[in-house]
């Protein structure tokens, strides 16, 4: 499904570059959106083999937190500087990840948590990689790097569903539900390319990787499931830390 829902956004994502103002697209915003296309691809694939190997509780808040981490890292590295009530909204930012992220363990054994570790970091440092890379692409180019990294991770995934699998076939029950995600996929990729273009990079990257906290909201709102303590706390300190990096 994460396949077809790549190829599925790039039917929004090439008009809605055209839409957009743009004067140049380079070399180089070409090059960094193809590697940002092929980082997210194989970290899904890590990720989603994390989780069926592993525990969920492990793998999800782990890829999380260090997918945070890795641009914050780059940023500060490449000289940013961000003010002290954004530094303390990354640092809050990071345990709110994790919180949030928390779902119940029961369903596997606690020894198989342990080795789905690797792969945990292993799509961190990926979907890392996919923050940095993005953020390298010009403002020139407009919304360009959005239906190039699609390109890049859409062949990325299905190269390696028809290696893994017989090959890739759509149920109509789930065709719509695709096509939706593709389209929000692509709607979340423009704002997280402006923020990282426009804005800083630590800041921005943080603030993506508090996806979980909308997801965990969601499924509380929709499907009536109920938030443990510990993720509540985690939501809480997720609006502080929105609240306190907002200020960068």
């Amino acid at each position: 499904m994460a396949a077809l829902a790549q190829v599925a956004g790039l039917v929004l994502a090439v008009p809605a570059a055209f839409l957009f103002d743009w004067e140049r697209v380079t070399f180089a915003d070409v090059t960094w959106s193809v590697v940002a296309g092929v980082s997210v691809g194989v970290g899904l694939v890590v990720f989603y083999t994390g989780m069926a190997r592993g525990l969920i509780s492990l793998v999800a808040p782990v890829a999380a937190v260090v997918g945070a981490i890795v641009p914050v890292v780059y940023a500060i590295g490449g000289g940013e500087r961000p003010g002290a009530a954004a530094i303390v909204g990354i640092a809050l930012a990071v345990p709110a990840i994790a919180l949030v992220s928390l779902v119940s363990s029961e369903t596997r054994p606690p020894s198989r948590g342990i080795g789905a570790l690797p792969l945990a970091v292993g799509a961190g440092v990926l979907f890392g990689l996919f923050y940095v890379c993005l953020s390298r692409t010009s403002e020139d180019a407009g919304l360009w790097p959005i239906p190039t990294f699609r390109v890049a991770s859409a062949v990325t995934l299905v190269a390696l569903a028809l290696a893994t699998t017989r090959g890739l076939t759509v149920a109509r029950s789930i065709a719509t539900p695709i096509a939706a995600i593709g389209a929000l996929e692509v709607a979340a990729g423009v704002f997280v390319l402006l923020a990282l273009q426009r804005g800083p990079v630590s800041a921005a990257s943080v603030l993506a990787s508090l996806y979980p906290v909308t997801t965990t909201f969601l499924a509380a709102l929709l499907l009536r499931e109920r938030l443990r303590g510990l993720q509540l706390v985690g939501v809480a300190l997720a609006l502080l830390a929105v609240a306190l990096i907002s200020t960068a």
